[in-house]
């Protein structure tokens, strides 16, 4: 994350304002687990007193894209992982927490981390567990592609194209390709540009039934496009009124 964006500009005056509230902290025993802890339980709580619409949902998915605080910028990094469970990631969290804090000396940077770190944990996590227990995992392709047919045209296409089963299983072994179609959908705004590769691979996955590497994701999009290819976008363009 951004330092200045995190800490702003220094001024010697909020160090007086700084120091007196980290002592209260550490008099008062309330260690960052343990606020941790509690912004954890409030935005659970949050999140599951909430009826997720379709609206809701779409807009929630891009309000977690979009989120850029200490905690966030961690957090989605390492929710990543499958190798890690909910409790590990919180740990993964503290623990880069614990290593920035380390380095500052000063007590309203402290503060200023502090804040953003607790802020920011309670804003990622409601959006997490407001979207993890009802359709996060399960995202498709039609949650972030615009246009409420766009994803039926696309997907009838795949089949015509035999890229995938009536069952929307992947039949080629052509998985760079499939990703390529996809960037190109992604930079002509049929997927919604706002999210981010990581979540667009997690559709695919869903919606293929089949596992995208980020090492394969990150090499196709470099990588130029085939003729082949070329005329799949040709034919796109055309089925989805993109302009190429």
């Amino acid at each position: 994350m951004d330092q200045k964006k995190l800490y702003g500009r220094w001024n010697f005056w909020e160090e007086f304002a700084g120091f007196p509230m980290m002592i209260y902290y550490w008099i008062r025993g309330e260690r960052i687990q343990k606020m941790l802890s509690k912004r954890i339980e409030k935005a659970k709580y949050k999140a599951g007193q909430l009826i997720l619409t379709e609206k809701m949902k779409h807009e929630f998915l891009i309000d977690y894209e979009k989120l850029d605080n200490f905690f966030s910028f961690h957090f989605k990094d390492i929710d990543t992982s499958r190798s890690h469970n909910f409790d590990e990631k919180i740990k993964y969290c503290l623990h880069q927490y614990k290593e920035e804090s380390s380095r500052q000396l000063s007590s309203s940077n402290l503060m200023k981390l502090q804040e953003n770190f607790l802020i920011g944990a309670e804003t990622t996590l409601f959006l997490y567990f407001a979207l993890d227990s009802k359709i996060k995992r399960e995202i498709r392709l039609s949650d972030i592609m615009i246009g409420e047919i766009s994803s039926k045209i696309f997907l009838d296409f795949l089949k015509a194209k035999k890229f995938i089963d009536e069952n929307h299983n992947l039949l080629v072994d052509q998985k760079s390709s499939l990703i390529r179609i996809h960037r190109f959908l992604k930079d002509n705004h049929i997927i919604n540009p706002d999210f981010q590769d990581t979540t667009i691979m997690e559709a695919m996955e869903n919606e293929y039934n089949t596992n995208f590497d980020k090492g394969t994701f990150s090499r196709a999009i470099l990588v130029k496009t085939t003729g082949f290819e070329e005329s799949i976008f040709k034919e796109l363009s055309k089925l989805l009124n993109i302009k190429y």
